[in-house]
């Protein structure tokens, strides 16, 4: 719906994630495109994954007035830090995380005076607060819901030796440990040429 225009680029509102809707003027079908970069906040995070707090957040979206208020949509470009789930060597890489939330607008009376509206808690669709939106609510949840639970560093990753420890390599040479049956040490040991020991008398 933008055609050629260019992107705005700004970092709109007091906060990061603020933006000013104001120039909307509330038609529907008036547009926004935004591009803006901010640090990023230290609640993205996994039990394995994150994004690096202060690590650059890159935002591109386009912000839309519709009757029933505003509908934001998008991409967030994050820097992640792992783990891997198996061997647990670090992992770095960059991953687009698309954002789309409805901003609604507050119910008014007739005369224009705002008025309580009971909502459902599971359905709560965010408010737009005196022509301004704050996306810091749906960037938190669109990256949190995209880390993964067990990162990989590769998906052929044979993890850790429970034996020694170390990381089984994919492509080296066989990671074994062979373990020898007691009651065959004799005869190990007369194949190899070393006596057998003998218990000493007392």
């Amino acid at each position: 719906m933008s055609g050629s225009r260019p992107p705005v680029q700004e970092s709109p509102g007091d906060r990061p994630t603020t933006i000013d809707v104001s120039r909307l003027h509330r038609q529907p079908g008036s547009l926004l495109d935004l591009s803006f970069e901010f640090p990023a906040p230290g609640e993205l995070h996994v039990a394995m994954a994150r994004v690096p707090e202060g690590s650059p957040i890159e935002m591109d979206v386009s912000v839309e007035s519709v009757v029933e208020g505003i509908w934001v949509s998008g991409t967030a470009d994050v820097d992640v830090e792992a783990e891997c789930s198996r061997c647990l060597d670090s992992v770095e890489w960059t991953q687009m995380v698309p954002i789309e939330q409805m901003f609604r607008y507050p119910a008014t009376d007739a005369r224009g005076a705002l008025i309580e509206e009971p909502q459902d808690d599971d359905e709560e669709t965010p408010e737009v607060v005196v022509d301004t939106i704050d996306l810091h609510g749906p960037l938190r949840d669109a990256v949190v819901l995209s880390l993964p639970l067990a990162p990989l560093c590769s998906p052929d990753c044979q993890g850790i030796c429970p034996t020694c420890g170390e990381r089984v390599e994919v492509d080296g040479a066989p990671h074994d440990h062979p373990v020898s049956d007691p009651r065959w040490s004799a005869l190990e040991q007369l194949l190899t040429g070393s006596p057998p020991q003998m218990p000493e008398e007392r």
